[in-house]
């Protein structure tokens, strides 16, 4: 998918209000249309709805914002024990449940720096390096992409030279507090990399509300399950745990 695929900008950053309204900001952001036809071979089945599995995912989409309202959460880290779990293909999904609710304004970012994947899942081409936003080099308003008014999207094309290293950056969580800030989105999901391969998600929960867990039906075993949780145990509570498997989702 080429640079056409992209809508004309309604801005640019030059032209945004000195006392900058949340919604006027996301007016400015590049918008982006998906195409049905790549997001249905991707499986982002909550696309077109007609996926028994999608209301597995609208399922998981009330319950994670019921919660999240109850425990004043914002900020959700979605991790799985081991690659091919599908952690990225439940939080291409569940942004995209999210997004059909218009009153709830949704920021999406891929922070698995490794192995960067939703761009692929979306079939977005990225504006810029995850890199150079996250090393403060890129304004939030040139880097940051939008579907429909209330689908915020940051995303990586190329895995990060030094992704350790921007975990532990104070510009990294410098840059993530400014997109709050100036977006204001109900909810954020950071889509991580996998919870045993790197220190990543250990870096990175002090700057989360809470965490998602996903495991692979037939791929994860016990023994990695009570690993993450013990991970994550007196860090950060565990919203959930989503089972991937062939069929749909199963959240608990």
């Amino acid at each position: 998918m080429n640079d056409d695929q992209f809508e004309d900008a309604q801005g640019t950053p030059e032209n945004l209000p000195i006392v900058q309204d949340p919604l006027e900001v996301w007016r400015y952001l590049q918008r982006v249309p998906f195409d049905l036809d790549v997001l249905d071979q991707n499986r982002i089945v909550t696309a077109k709805r007609k996926h028994a599995a999608n209301r597995s995912f609208d399922m998981l989409r009330t319950r994670l914002l019921q919660t999240m309202k109850e425990q004043d959460w914002k900020r959700v880290a979605i991790t799985s024990p081991t690659n091919n779990c599908g952690k990225t293909f439940v939080t291409a999904n569940l942004a995209v449940s999210l997004s059909r609710l218009e009153e709830v304004f949704t920021m999406v970012v891929d922070l698995n720096l490794r192995n960067p994947g939703l761009a692929d899942a979306f079939g977005i081409k990225p504006l810029e390096s995850m890199q150079s936003y996250l090393e403060g080099r890129i304004d939030p308003q040139d880097f940051y992409l939008a579907h429909g008014r209330n689908l915020g999207l940051g995303l990586g094309s190329a895995p990060a030279e030094n992704a350790s290293e921007l975990f532990q950056s104070t510009m990294t969580m410098d840059v993530l507090d400014e997109m709050e800030d100036l977006f204001c989105p109900n909810i954020v999901l950071f889509d991580l990399p996998p919870a045993l391969d790197h220190d990543d998600l250990l870096a990175f929960l002090p700057k989360v509300d809470a965490v998602l867990l996903v495991v692979g039906g037939g791929v994860s075993t016990t023994d990695e399950i009570e690993r993450v949780e013990a991970l994550i145990a007196g860090i950060k509570p565990l919203a959930g745990i989503v089972m991937n498997k062939s069929e749909g989702v199963v959240s608990n």
